[in-house]
């Protein structure tokens, strides 16, 4: 069984492919790193993709991948990496890949390479966790990022395919866990009235023989608009001053994830993903 893990020969990709790695040696899964030398996620300029430039791009991208993949062999010489290049959109060729072989999940970052080079990984990671047809693992840039999961946080709006997510997590990591069941209510609801509801809907998640125990995470929000999705700045707070090792998303909540990336400037640090997020897998 293998992960498999889009680069774009970033140094934000490289610390995506060392949390990958680190999944795979403590649960026993390879590693596959796919690079799409013409997608956005590439790390040539725009002006080296035209086709009359794909043979030397090509070449490029074999030198370069083989170099990259090299660095984090060296830094992980049990665990199998196998590579290649291939043309194509990340976000479309990706996940036909992800059908093909007996992939469990794909790791990516949040962020690739830098802006000068016209790239937005953000918005290349949202697309394949739209499509994807196996669990995407999202991993924040950051250098110091733990791969010890002791608590989930699983974001809950009393749906089953939540715990279809949760069966996904417990499948791919395969461990005892802590789920921290993690739900923003409207103003105008009586908060008894939600903590009965998540008692209720906590023994669902109490059948599962890897969870050790459930705890709720609450909070209110002034949106009045019911059609609005679980309000990513309220989640953030709520994640942040919890021991929260891993955030849970089930594919109605990937909403989510795609206001991560919004361009307002005032919401930039606020929305920022901290933690890893696992999402389940696309239909």
């Amino acid at each position: 069984m293998k992960i498999l893990v889009p680069t774009d020969f970033s140094e934000n990709a490289f610390l995506a492919a060392r949390y990958a790695a680190e999944i795979a040696k403590k649960y026993h899964y390879s590693l596959h790193i796919i690079h799409f030398y013409t997608a956005v996620s590439s790390g040539f300029d725009e002006n080296e993709l035209d086709e009359g430039r794909e043979e030397s791009d090509l070449l490029k991208a074999d030198l370069t991948i083989k170099e990259w993949v090299g660095r984090l062999q060296a830094q992980y010489p049990d665990i199998s990496i196998s590579y290649n290049n291939d043309r194509g959109l990340l976000e479309e060729a990706l996940p036909k890949l992800a059908k093909r072989e007996d992939y469990v999940a794909i790791a990516m970052g949040t962020t690739g390479a830098s802006a000068n080079k016209n790239i937005f990984w953000g918005s290349n990671t949202a697309l394949i966790v739209a499509k994807s047809p196996i669990p995407v693992i999202v991993i924040p840039n950051i250098e110091q990022i733990t791969t010890e999961i002791k608590k989930v946080g699983l974001l809950t709006n009393f749906k089953q395919e939540e715990l279809t997510t949760l069966q996904e997590f417990v499948h791919i990591f395969k461990q005892e866990i802590d789920v921290a069941l993690i739900h923003v209510y409207k103003e105008s609801e009586s908060v008894t009235s939600v903590n009965n509801r998540l008692d209720s809907w906590g023994f669902n998640v109490d059948e599962f023989s890897a969870v050790r125990q459930t705890n709720k995470l609450i909070a209110p929000t002034l949106k009045e608009d019911k059609d609005q999705d679980t309000i990513p700045e309220v989640i953030s707070k709520l994640i942040d001053v919890q021991d929260i090792d891993i955030i849970l998303v089930s594919k109605t909540r990937k909403t989510f994830f795609e206001r991560l990336f919004t361009s307002s400037v005032s919401k930039a640090m606020t929305l920022k993903l901290r933690k890893p997020a696992f999402f389940g897998k696309s239909l």
